[in-house]
């Protein structure tokens, strides 16, 4: 385990816990109901931690049922984020343009055969040096717990129209082996991790439209997943529907 100390002086008065893994791509910030990582590879290491934390934050709530489903959507929306910043450097490190048609695909050809979680230690430190940055939030108390992942690798709006459809159809289908068959392609892939997080959300019972992934198409992406604890808590998405008159 890595050496953790109290600082008082960050995010407020109370005591926090801090946390360098590995070789310091890895930061993790601890503070009562709250749970800050800044990553650039997210390591073995720091995936143990957050599978550990989420086990400890649901008994603490008194449901532990979440368990499991919260550590799986966790990974795979943390996984995406990285992803997309490693993509980032392996354009750069081939001259690519992200916003051209043909480079883009050709790019992404080449990018998905080298993918692998070898790449992790490397691209970690490569991201670190380029200032690529992952920031994972987990925050939750009796009444709602909320997870968002945010990477500062904005999408390109083609990128951000095909992870809407890819969302909005994964909703919508029930069947993986239909959805893989309709949406894989040799670019972007099948879209797994997108539907193994809505399969995970039904399984739990829980409404698949809570969580969402969205871009500024500046300098952001934002993956966010709220989930209701309590009966009288109201997700912050249909707060802003009704507000609005639109559906959740």
């Amino acid at each position: 385990m890595p050496e953790i100390k109290s600082d008082g002086n960050v995010m407020g008065s109370a005591a926090m816990a801090i946390a360098d893994f590995g070789d310091g791509t890895d930061e993790i910030i601890e503070n009562e109901n709250r749970l800050v990582v800044r990553a650039h590879g997210v390591l073995r290491s720091t995936e143990k931690f957050l599978r550990d934390f989420v086990q400890r934050a649901m008994a603490k709530i008194k449901r532990p049922d979440l368990t499991e489903a919260l550590g799986i959507i966790l990974k795979e929306l943390a996984t995406n984020a990285v992803k997309a910043n490693f993509k980032k450097i392996y354009f750069a490190e081939k001259n690519l343009n992200i916003n051209n048609a043909q480079e883009y695909t050709s790019g992404m050809i080449d990018f998905r055969k080298t993918y692998s979680e070898d790449m992790f230690s490397e691209y970690g430190l490569k991201a670190k040096d380029s200032d690529l940055l992952v920031m994972i939030t987990f925050d939750y108390d009796d009444d709602r717990v909320i997870l968002e992942i945010r990477n500062n690798v904005p999408m390109t709006e083609v990128e951000e129209s095909r992870a809407r459809d890819r969302l909005r159809l994964a909703m919508q289908c029930e069947d993986v082996g239909k959805f893989i068959e309709e949406n894989g392609d040799e670019t972007e892939g099948a879209g797994l991790g997108i539907m193994l997080c809505i399969t995970t959300l039904r399984s739990s019972n829980l409404n698949p439209r809570l969580l969402s992934i969205s871009s500024d198409l500046r300098t952001h992406t934002l993956a966010r997943l709220e989930i209701p604890i309590s009966e009288n808590y109201i997700p912050t998405r249909e707060r802003f529907a009704d507000r609005h008159g639109k559906k959740a």
